[in-house]
């Protein structure tokens, strides 16, 4: 298994669809980029392709210097790596990568340097067809680099990032706000550079556009974005980190009743696959009532471990469908999806002490602080709403999703694994994939840029999944 530690340099020199029904105003503006965005023009085998649907993307962007070596060393040790590799990374500009690989136009918005290595870093993201448009420079400052140790015994990833130059809110004025929107489908934020963010999903609300926010960490300033999120997607961690709780789902559930704006909660679990909360309606509810009166206003540790047992029967019984190939010829393979028939009343599974759950998130956010070279502004990494959740119930419709097969030794490095996933996930809401075939090409896409080290390198192109069914052309 592989694990990613990041830690921030100090002392830099930076200045710093079927199952859910949007809102009327986002399905609207979806349904309608789909609908007129649609052409015969030629391109991916099987005929009629979707002209490019335009998504933003607002957050982390630098060169990663990955350093493969066969041993992680020991303080004082001195080692040769095996393999050094030099690509693009950070998380937003690595998952609209991997959304422009699948087909869709994707915009980023973000700061480099003005230096040789931020001419390096536009040119790549040109390359894969970005949008750099807004790509601001910064003249006097360094590009923003990660130095990642990828040790081959261990299965880990340890990540050195140095920062760049600052991204002020008073650059993010209003014309910028309106051009950057304009006619996109979608807006994601990765959850840095969090105040000018801010401002561009409060604008992209405001223009009926939805938002996806990413949870990787905890973050200054991430509390208000995630508010404004109609799609959250967050690492295994961060859900119990940010809300103090000892059980994943408890957190799953609290994190949801925090984010009343979020219409679905997908947490991806390694190994374990993903799960994904929507909510839903109490006519809904009523409606699936009789299908599995089992799964109603149970726990949601329960309802999931249910969901897991249908996951390994699945994979038994079924015959695996086509999925992604490679650029090496290996063949991925899509895992199973098990899905409760409605939406549920899902409860927590423990008894909860509020003091001990405020000072478990408490401790995480000094964790995080301190990781990121920050430790005396600890509060500004911690949720500052309610802490008690109480005895509230979430009435939502929870889907898992399996890993995608590899072949035995197939995964080479994990790094970007989390971005992949929000590219596909982005590609799955533009074009109005139903939730199963949305976590299905999400993991696909994951697993294979598994099989290449870095962060884009093993990304799929759509020819790549052609033979297979999930990108829904």
């Amino acid at each position: 298994m592989l694990v990613k530690q990041c830690v921030p340099l100090s002392g830099t020199a930076a200045s710093s669809h079927p199952i859910f029904t949007p809102s009327c105003a986002s399905n609207a503006l979806l349904k309608r980029q789909h609908r007129t965005k649609v052409s015969a023009s030629a391109g991916m085998e099987g005929g009629a392709v979707p002209q490019k649907i335009k998504v933003v993307g607002m957050g982390g962007c630098n060169l990663d210097y990955l350093a493969s070596v066969a041993e992680f060393p020991k303080p004082d040790d001195k080692l040769r790596t095996e393999k050094l590799e030099v690509q693009g990374g950070g998380n937003a500009a690595n998952a609209l990568t991997a959304a422009a690989r699948l087909g869709l136009g994707s915009t980023l918005v973000t700061k480099v340097g003005g230096d040789a290595l931020g001419d390096g870093i536009v040119n790549e993201l040109n390359t894969d067809g970005i949008d750099t448009t807004h790509v601001l420079r910064a003249p006097g400052f360094p590009s923003p680099f990660t130095y990642i140790i990828v040790d081959r015994k261990g299965g880990t990833r340890t990540c050195i990032h140095t920062p760049g130059a600052g991204f002020g809110p008073e650059e993010m004025t209003q014309p910028l706000l309106n051009d950057i929107i304009k006619d996109a489908a979608l807006v994601y934020f990765d959850g840095r550079l969090a105040e000018a963010a801010l401002l561009l999903a409060r604008r992209a609300r405001a223009a009926g556009v939805p938002v996806l926010v990413e949870g990787e960490r905890l973050r200054p300033g991430l509390d208000e974005l995630l508010v404004e999120a109609d799609y959250v997607v967050t690492s295994a961690n961060f859900p119990q980190d940010w809300t103090g709780e000892d059980d994943l789902s408890d957190a799953l559930i609290a994190t949801a009743h925090r984010l009343p704006k979020a219409k679905f909660i997908i947490t991806t679990l390694g190994k374990k696959g993903a799960v994904l909360l929507e909510r839903g309606t109490e006519e809904a509810a009523k409606g699936s009532s009789n299908t599995d009166s089992s799964m109603q206003g149970r726990p949601l540790a329960e309802v999931l471990s249910q969901l897991e047992r249908q996951l390994l029967l699945e994979r038994e019984r079924q015959q695996p469908k086509e999925g992604c190939t490679t650029k090496s010829g290996l063949e991925i393979k899509p895992g199973p999806v098990a899905e409760t028939p409605g939406p549920l009343w899902l409860t927590m599974s423990s008894v909860r002490d509020p003091s001990a759950v405020a000072a478990k998130a408490a401790d995480a956010a000094a964790r995080a602080a301190t990781m990121n070279a920050d430790a005396s502004n600890a509060q500004s990494y911690a949720h500052t709403g309610q802490q008690d959740m109480g005895e509230a119930a979430l009435l939502a419709k929870a889907t898992m999703a399996s890993i995608s097969a590899l072949p035995e030794g197939a995964v080479v490095d994990t790094t970007g694994a989390g971005d992949a996933f929000i590219g596909s996930v982005l590609y799955g809401l533009a074009m109005g994939l139903d939730r199963p075939r949305m976590l299905q090409l999400a993991a696909t896409v994951a697993a294979c840029n598994c099989t290449a080290i870095g962060a884009r390198q093993g990304l799929p192109s759509a020819s790549q999944l052609a033979k297979s069914d999930l990108l829904g052309r």
